[in-house]
């Protein structure tokens, strides 16, 4: 171990003393491939002291969120000694169909000649950006959580979350003599995770590939990003994952940033900024240029009219992200069209994502006859609250295809030539009123039932079902004739992701259909209960507890839970509250004692987890 530490000091040392930029403290903001959409954002912070040069890299793998996120973070941070080179997505397109790779997975393709290979010049810039740099963090997210014995079916020697990952416990370098101690700084950093860390299953373990043994099991990492910086240029390189089992994305990506700071720190990179937060995407607005037009600002929900044959050019997005952002123009376009020109000839969808997440939606519409660009305004709408129905303002009716306007249009037997204009519905037994067109925001869990449909100009047409698009009875598996009125569908886990409108399992239609025709549409869309702060009371003082955070109170102190706040406003509409995992009332206010044990207080709705704060003994 003495013989460690020392090579950990005179590495440490060497970096202290390399040759360093000549470059004030401040940041670069470098994109490669612009304006096409394989573009690659690639961010350099220098401290103002000299330092080590760590480089962190996100989105080889585009289905795991938490590394991409988490390196993100770090484009925004500032240093007071050390430089970082950040590479949030390497593989932009990647993520943005949520794959582990769309061309082959890019983190094997760092021995071999690529040739005309898709990502070869991706895989060549990270390549020179692992050469300029003293340490590579390569951020993953593995499934269950890696243990060097078999525990249980997701802890186990197969299993890859929650580790930090070597090619080896000690690497030569032979072309420095360098001795690299992989192990050594790996279990230096996972000590001081896991202080950090509640749960036993969640802490981090070193994984030794042994990549470059003969009898090694993984060797095909001898392909990989981290392999190429350790054996070629000579420098440390880990592969940090995060489980995909952990509860929340959050969490994944505090456990990620706990990781990368815990390196900065041994290597000598001091931030002055350490406050890393991951608050919701949400679109401002598109800015679109239409042919000759001055550009238009066009709002999620909105409809673009513009003549047909006009050239449509996204030029903007705006949210509360400046990264990760993408526009696909469904039919028209490509994987990322955000400034790339096209010819509006028909009607189309725009997609708008934060990384893999979809965050507004706009449509092109053709004019029936040449004019200057113009907007349909969106569908009002506003979230369920608890106390209150969520009434929508009435919405145009949604026509059915092939119909000219109204529901007397449709063949079949008509009572009588009404139009489909709403929607009534039962949330956690409130009433709510969605129009045709409409958005119906409710808490993910809530219990949801098909009431009725609101007819105007006289009654409802024969044959007609309300149907809530993703949900079967299981009194009807067999024989479905998709009417779901009068049955309750817990949100939480009645309604199938494959049907919904999003095929995340965010956004399901609530429909009003004769045979195979929709006379009236409107979403239902579920917002997941986000835990923002529990608010105690212990000896006549009141305590914010923020989510996540740990708290140590006397053992078998007093305390009262007075107020639980969510994100966006939103009230639980199913409370349910845990402490240590033992169920607790379900109204607030809660008198508790704390227990001898550091246990979670956890907040749900229905079987919806909301989030955590824990509470330690003194």
């Amino acid at each position: 171990m003495r013989r460690l530490a020392a090579q950990l000091t005179a590495f440490i040392l060497v970096l202290a003393a390399a040759p360093l930029p000549a470059q004030r403290a401040g940041r670069q903001h470098l994109v490669y491939w612009a304006g096409t959409p394989q573009a690659v954002e690639v961010f350099r912070i220098f401290g103002r002291e000299p330092g080590p040069t760590v480089m962190i890299m996100g989105g080889i793998q585009g289905d795991e969120p938490g590394g991409f996120l988490s390196a993100d973070l770090y484009a925004d941070v500032s240093l007071k000694r050390g430089n970082l080179i950040v590479l949030p997505r390497a593989n932009f397109k990647s993520i943005t169909s949520f794959s582990r790779g769309t061309e082959g997975d890019m983190n094997r393709k760092f021995r071999d000649d690529l040739g005309d290979d898709h990502d070869r010049d991706a895989v060549t810039l990270i390549k020179s950006l692992i050469r300029e740099s003293d340490l590579f963090l390569n951020l993953h997210d593995g499934s269950g959580y890696y243990r060097p014995t078999y525990e249980s079916e997701l802890a186990n020697p197969n299993r890859y979350g929650q580790s930090v990952i070597a090619d080896a416990e000690s690497y030569l370098h032979e072309p420095t003599g360098r001795v690299i101690p992989l192990a050594h700084y790996a279990q230096e950093v996972i000590d001081r995770v896991n202080r950090e860390i509640d749960e036993p299953l969640q802490f981090f373990h070193f994984f030794n590939t042994r990549t470059g043994a003969d009898d090694s099991p993984y060797k095909e990492q001898r392909r990989s990003a981290s392999y190429y910086a350790l054996t070629q240029a000579g420098i440390p390189a880990f592969g940090i994952e995060t489980s995909k089992q952990l509860p929340s994305l959050e969490l994944k990506v505090h456990h990620h940033n706990l990781a990368v700071n815990a390196f900065l720190d041994l290597f000598g990179v001091e931030m002055d900024r350490t406050s890393l937060t991951l608050p919701p995407p949400r679109l401002s607005h598109v800015i679109v240029a239409v042919g000759e037009h001055p550009p238009v600002a066009v709002a999620d929900g909105q409809t673009l009219l513009a003549a047909p044959g006009e050239t449509i050019t996204v030029v903007e997005v705006a949210a509360n992200y400046d990264r990760g952002l993408s526009v696909a123009v469904d039919d028209l376009g490509n994987w990322n069209d955000l400034g790339r020109p096209l010819r509006l000839e028909r009607p189309a969808a725009i997609t708008i994502r934060k990384d893999q997440t979809v965050i507004g939606r706009i449509r092109l519409e053709p004019l029936s006859e040449a004019g200057p660009p113009r907007l349909r305004p969106p569908l009002p709408w506003r979230s369920v609250r608890a106390g209150e129905p969520a009434v929508l303002a009435e919405a145009e009716l949604v026509r059915p295809a092939g119909g000219e306007g109204d529901a007397a249009s449709v063949g079949g037997s008509l009572s009588a030539p009404g139009r489909i204009t709403g929607f009534v519905v039962d949330v956690d037994g409130r009433r709510a009123e969605v129009a045709a067109g409409g958005v119906l925001a409710v808490p993910a869990g809530a219990l949801v039932t098909m009431a009725d449909l609101k007819v105007e100009g006289g009654g409802l047409p024969d044959g007609v079902v309300m149907n809530l698009r993703g949900f079967v009875p299981k009194e009807k598996m067999i024989h479905n004739d998709g009417e779901d009125r009068g049955v309750p569908a817990d949100t939480g886990r009645d309604l199938m992701p494959a049907f919904s409108l999003d095929g995340r399992g965010v956004d399901y239609a609530i429909n009003a259909e004769q045979g195979k025709t929709i006379l009236a549409s409107a979403t239902l869309s579920l917002v997941k209960p986000r835990l923002l702060s529990v608010t105690i009371v212990v000896n006549g003082a009141a305590r914010v507890l923020p989510i996540g955070s740990r708290t140590v109170l006397p053992e078998g102190a007093a305390f009262t839970v007075t107020e639980i706040k969510l994100a966006e406003d939103l009230v639980l509409s199913r409370p349910v509250y845990t402490l240590g995992g033992r169920a607790l009332p379900p109204a607030l206010p809660l008198s508790l004692t704390v227990p001898s044990f550091a246990a979670n207080l956890a907040v749900f709705n229905g079987e919806t987890l909301a989030g955590k704060v824990t509470l330690a003994p003194l």
